[in-house]
């Protein structure tokens, strides 16, 4: 029976770290259904989870056991460590007891097997998780506790970001474009996230309104 988790006003931000299409969007579509409103970036490298962790602070992180041919333990102390006080979740497609040890000794949150069961309590998963660490996206990842606090973005500065990401998004998918689509699974993944970014911008305006 899946979980019905209760609408926020003020909206979650977090970062999925995954190559896979088809799991990226089941992930998506789990954080849409139950706890929007969310804002969610969605990268395909390590590098760019590095860069996406490095510029802006998140409520949650969930990356793939292996993520651009790369295992996402070679990579994860550097995540975690930019990732602050955000859970850290890896969902790998192998159930190995010893790999699952390895990941949480390096600093992860939690390890998880893509199961069609884990996909089930996926929700209630995210939501223990976000509940117990919600005040630490008030402090920017990699930042010195105390140094520096963030307010939550006013609908005006969402706005702002949204437009600025949409300009990236554009400025990825023009050349591909141009020169024969790309690969379609990159071209899906681009109008996604053009899509996802006009509902938040939707969102924001609805909150400008309110203001």
């Amino acid at each position: 029976m899946a979980t019905k988790i209760t609408q926020r006003k003020k909206p979650h931000y977090v970062l999925i770290i995954e190559d896979n299409t088809h799991h990226a969007e089941l992930i998506t579509e789990v954080l849409d259904r139950h706890f929007a409103p969310v804002i969610i970036h969605t990268v395909d490298t390590t590098e760019d989870g590095i860069d996406f962790l490095q510029q802006s602070a998140y409520d949650l992180v969930v990356a793939g056991g292996i993520v651009g041919g790369n295992p996402i333990t070679s990579f994860i102390k550097d995540l975690v460590r930019l990732a602050g006080k955000a859970p850290f979740i890896v969902i790998s497609g192998r159930g190995d007891e010893r790999l699952a040890a390895d990941i949480i000794k390096r600093g992860a949150t939690e390890y998880l097997t893509k199961t069609q069961e884990t996909l089930e309590h996926l929700a209630s998963i995210f939501e223990r998780h976000m509940r117990t660490t919600r005040g630490g996206r008030r402090h920017k990842a990699g930042t010195p506790k105390g140094t520096q606090t963030a307010k939550a973005p006013s609908p005006s500065e969402l706005i702002q970001e949204v437009d600025r990401l949409t300009q990236q998004a554009l400025a990825i998918a023009g050349p591909r474009r141009r020169k024969g689509g790309g690969a379609p699974s990159d071209i899906d993944q681009l109008d996604r996230l053009l899509s996802q970014i006009q509902r938040l911008r939707d969102l924001a305006a609805k909150m400008k309104i309110k203001e």
